[in-house]
C-alpha cells in the first residue's frame, strides 16, 4: 500500500481551486473513488474499469546525494481495484491527495482490444467553459454529466465490439462464412441458435 506524505495546507491543496469538493459533490452517492468504481461497474452492462489521475507530495529521504528530506510532486494513475488505497473523500483530503481526472474504458471478453478510453477532468479550471455553460454554470452537474456520458459511450463501444466479433457458427453461416471459421464474425440478430446474443466465451 502506498504511503502518502503531505501537509495539505503547506502545499495549497486546500485552496478553493485545489481540492476534491467538486468530485465529492458530483458523486455524493459514493464515499470515495473505489465505491464510485464499484457502483459504476455493477450498474453498467459492460463492467467498465475506472482510473483516477491523482497528485500528491511524497517525502524523499536523504539518499547520499541530498542531506535533507525533500518533497516531490507525484502524478500518477490509480486503477480500478487499487482505488481503495486512496480511501474516502475525507481520507484523500487528509492525506492531501488531489483528484485531477477520471478515465473510463472497458475490455471486451475474447477480443484483444478494448473500447475507447474517455478522460474526464475533475478540477474546475480544467472543465471546458462551453460544457459548463450547457449546465447553466453548475459545475457539479457538468462533471456528473460528463462522467455519465463517458460511461454510456464506453458501454455502447463495448456492445458494438461484442456484436461485431462474437457471432456463433450459425451467425457465421448466415453471413456466408464457413462453419467453425476462425476469426471474428458479426452477430446475426435473428439467429435461431444464439438468439442474437452471440457466442459465449
Amino acid at each position: 500500500m502506498t504511503e502518502y506524505h503531505l501537509d495539505p495546507d503547506r502545499y495549497g491543496l486546500n485552496d478553493e481551486q485545489q481540492d476534491n469538493s467538486l468530485a465529492e459533490s458530483a458523486f455524493n452517492y459514493a464515499d470515495g473513488l473505489h465505491e464510485l468504481y464499484r457502483l459504476t461497474y455493477k450498474d453498467t452492462a459492460c463492467g467498465p474499469w475506472l482510473s483516477a489521475l491523482v497528485e500528491y507530495y511524497e517525502t524523499i529521504e536523504p539518499d547520499g546525494f541530498n542531506d535533507y528530506p525533500s518533497d516531490k510532486l507525484v502524478s500518477k494513475w490509480v486503477h480500478s481495484d487499487e482505488l481503495h488505497t486512496l480511501g474516502t473523500w475525507e481520507t484523500m483530503q487528509e492525506r492531501g491527495i488531489l483528484l485531477r481526472a477520471l478515465m473510463v474504458g472497458s475490455i471486451v471478453e475474447g477480443v484483444d482490444y478494448g473500447t475507447d478510453e474517455y478522460e474526464i477532468p475533475c478540477q474546475p479550471d480544467d472543465l471546458v467553459k462551453e460544457e459548463i455553460a450547457e449546465d447553466g454554470g453548475d459545475l457539479f452537474r457538468t462533471l456528473r454529466r460528463l462522467f455519465d456520458r463517458a460511461v454510456k459511450a464506453v458501454n455502447l463501444d463495448a456492445e458494438m465490439i461484442w456484436h461485431a466479433t462474437h457471432g456463433c457458427d450459425t451467425c457465421a453461416q448466415h453471413w456466408g462464412k464457413e462453419e467453425g471459421c476462425d476469426g471474428d464474425t458479426n452477430i446475426w440478430l435473428d439467429c435461431p441458435k444464439c438468439h442474437g446474443h452471440g457466442a459465449i466465451i
